[in-house]
């Protein structure tokens, strides 16, 4: 009998069995905390100066936002992700009755929501405001005949909006876009008129492509940004007044 050899081979599986055991003793890891979730108040006003832009020089064909991939919110009585919470209740009252009685400023929309704070590349676009020529069929959010649409009339602004984290940090997506009065300067598309016919519409007839019935401005922007604190997104034509608090249950 090889004795040494015996011992070595018996010391190497004792050594390599070690790892094993200590792994199959160690408490199984911890699950990964739920999110935080948040309030989120969305105000969209016009500036009503005469001479806002006027310096600028516009796209005549923007882009849209990608409206119809986004989530509409869903009931404010239900409990899911992104439900709709009445605007009238939020903490933006005193912003939007000041924004009415101003000379300045135009209040165009203000849309509010619930949802938890998930990493940016997992997060979700929601649906602010409706376009031109798209309604909702009720609680399904597909679209349907201006005709037969029983919700949801079109706004004078829309788009799509996403709240987000970015490592500890609070993260906002915003891409609106604005039907507001002509632009003095404005640059021609390359794009055929019928790539800026917003989502749900139908194109224009061919004689009237190149009247449009208002000139589209658009505001992309996305940024860090820390809760309870109100945020602004703006263009010279219009701009956007966030606010985002944890949410209490």
């Amino acid at each position: 009998m090889n004795l040494p050899r015996t011992v070595s081979r018996l010391a190497t599986l004792l050594l390599v069995g070690v790892p094993l055991l200590v792994l199959a003793d160690a408490p199984p890891a911890p699950p990964a905390p739920a999110p935080n979730w948040y309030n989120v108040e969305v105000i969209v006003f016009a500036n009503t100066d005469p001479q806002a832009g006027v310096l600028e020089s516009w796209p005549a064909d923007p882009g849209t936002p990608d409206w119809n991939s986004a989530v509409p919110l869903k009931p404010a009585a239900s409990t899911l992700p992104y439900m709709q919470l009445p605007a009238a209740s939020g903490r933006m009252n005193s912003v939007w009755a000041k924004l009415q009685h101003s000379s300045e400023y135009q209040p165009l929309l203000r849309s509010a929501w619930a949802q938890p704070a998930i990493d940016r590349a997992s997060a979700l676009f929601v649906r602010v405001g409706t376009p031109p020529a798209a309604t909702l069929a009720a609680n399904t959010g597909s679209m349907v005949p201006a005709e037969s649409a029983p919700v949801n009339s079109p706004t004078a602004a829309y788009g799509i909006a996403k709240l987000s984290t970015t490592g500890p940090y609070l993260h906002f997506d915003l891409d609106l876009v604005y039907c507001g009065p002509p632009a003095k300067h404005v640059i021609a598309s390359a794009a055929p008129p019928a790539a800026s016919t917003p989502p749900g519409a139908t194109a224009a007839p061919t004689a009237l492509a190149n009247v449009p019935a208002c000139q589209p401005y658009r505001l992309k922007e996305d940024r860090r940004l820390d809760a309870g604190k109100l945020n602004y997104f703006d263009n010279p034509m219009f701009g956007a007044l966030v606010l985002v608090t944890p949410r209490t249950k």
